[in-house]
């Protein structure tokens, strides 16, 4: 009986195809398999973006102690003597093709040339700048702030005055370029730390003066913006991170914000306003300030989210992006609570952390939080922050020089980007002799390690957090470093030792 029931269901499966079904379901389910595997590798295998200078190698140890001796030699030499230095120079500014015009529209403008404007000095909302009789929307950029940028004249004559080349405009146009085709559907850049690198990426295009408005990037910039604007709607705090615990979350905040404070800076002054972006940063301003910890630090290890006001310790990595940040609160014309007095504390804070050999950070560089990897994040806080610490920053700028005059900037032997991109910035302030030494070194090594498709190839590191193998945060990086020249204005061409009046 049961021989024959199974013979009549054999006959059944046989009807129906079950064969074929089975071998089909086998084979579906390999393939479902192998893909789910494919994923999990690929997820387990993602390059997550450190922006912690680390210790240094093994390398990196034998050369400290050879660095020590160099450092000795130099400052006991009563005159260090004169080397001659190649100042690099636009040449021949007219071989550089840049595609916007001179005059930028604003928000609610349309792209496209637009009808001269007659402008005249004013003062906007406390941040003088021009506003002008011409078509409603129209109004040029507050000259000591983005003026230098906004014009492709204007960039080319703060690269002939700094030391810069027209090849400079041109390896910022083909990165912008890279970067545009590198934006993720949803607006984000990145894999991982998709708030930091949107961030950078936005900074990169802003410090091009490509606004929402440009008629090449804007589409790129705007959905950046929104993408921000989105990611801080979905967190109750309003934190501008995917995974807001995660100790990586304290450097994105920071970075976005710092983004959507330039961009708001640009926007305030027009007659429309992008959805979002104003309560997006004031809200995301007002997080910095109420974690701001009582040693004027930001750390992170809150429960929350990442901040930890209630922190005893201390942070100058994390605290340089926070720092940046409310300088953009700074230029926005916003009020917050606060503000001033956590800057204040903030520059009472670098200024505990610089040793007596005028680095910041500690001594020993065999250590995490080195003077040797910080001391531009330290240097970059009191220059933009800071009343009258010139001595402070003086010493600093001398250590740093020292250190890179022993062990010249190297693409291929020691790139750091992320300590090189607060080199850039604190030389830069520094002007002068020191900017010159500088100049001469970093913007060769940047220019040579850029492709023939704008990307920049990935460098060797002297520390492991200096690698940046991502390749969007590698990007950024080096490009707001070209962009250096004409994106900031120097402590000493503002109106007082800060550019803060307060």
């Amino acid at each position: 009986m049961r021989r024959v029931m199974n013979l009549r269901l054999h006959q059944l499966w046989r009807k129906i195809g079950g064969g074929s079904l089975l071998f089909s379901l086998a084979i579906h389910s390999a393939l479902l398999l192998g893909m789910a595997l494919v994923l999990i590798q690929s997820d387990l295998f993602r390059e997550e973006v450190d922006f912690i200078p680390a210790g240094p190698s093994a390398t990196a140890r034998q050369a400290s102690e050879e660095l020590k001796a160099k450092i000795t030699q130099r400052r006991q030499k009563t005159l260090a003597p004169k080397t001659s230095q190649t100042r690099l120079v636009a040449v021949n500014p007219g071989d550089v093709v840049l595609p916007e015009p001179e005059t930028m529209p604003l928000p609610g403008s349309s792209s496209g040339d637009a009808p001269e404007a007659t402008l005249s000095i004013g003062s906007t909302n406390g941040l003088e700048g021009f506003s002008g009789s011409g078509p409603a929307n129209w109004v040029a950029k507050p000259p000591n702030l983005f003026h230098a940028r906004c014009s492709a004249q204007a960039r080319l004559d703060k690269l002939r005055q700094n030391g810069g080349t027209p090849e400079c405009e041109l390896a910022v146009s083909r990165s912008l370029e890279w970067l545009k085709t590198r934006q993720n559907a949803d607006g984000s850049w990145g894999r991982a730390n998709k708030a930091a690198m949107t961030g950078l990426a936005l900074l990169c295009f802003l410090g091009r003066c490509e606004t929402p408005e440009s008629p090449f990037y804007g589409d790129a910039v705007r959905g950046g913006m929104l993408w921000l604007v989105e990611l801080a709607g979905k967190n109750p705090h309003g934190m501008l991170a995917e995974q807001t615990t995660a100790n990586s979350a304290a450097y994105e905040h920071g970075i976005a914000t710092y983004a959507l404070g330039e961009m708001y800076s640009f926007y305030r002054l027009g007659g429309s306003s992008l959805p979002g972006l104003r309560p997006t940063f004031e809200k995301g301003v007002q997080l910095i300030l109420t974690h701001q910890n009582e040693q004027g630090s930001w750390t992170y290890g809150g429960k929350a989210h990442a901040y930890d006001a209630q922190s005893r310790g201390e942070d100058l990595s994390v605290t340089g992006w926070q720092f940046q940040a409310l300088k953009a609160a700074k230029h926005s014309g916003l009020k917050f609570t606060g503000l001033d007095k956590a800057i204040d504390r903030c520059c009472d804070y670098l200024l505990s952390k610089q040793s007596k050999d005028g680095g910041f950070g500690k001594t020993n560089r065999d250590e995490h939080y080195n003077q040797w990897s910080l001391t531009g994040c330290g240097l970059l806080g009191l220059q933009t922050l800071a009343k009258g610490k010139t001595a402070a920053v003086k010493k600093g700028v001398a250590f740093l020089r020292d250190f890179i005059t022993a062990e010249p900037l190297d693409w291929d032997r020691n790139c750091n980007l992320y300590c090189w991109y607060y080199y850039t910035q604190a030389f830069f302030q520094a002007g002068g002799d020191d900017w010159r030494f500088y100049n001469t070194q970093f913007l060769p090594q940047i220019l040579k390690a850029q492709e023939p498709d704008g990307s920049f190839r990935r460098g060797r590191p002297n520390w492991p957090a200096g690698d940046a193998a991502d390749a969007i945060y590698r990007q950024c990086l080096s490009t707001l470093q070209l962009e250096v020249y004409y994106r900031y204005l120097k402590v000493a061409d503002r109106d007082g030792e800060s550019i803060f009046e307060r």
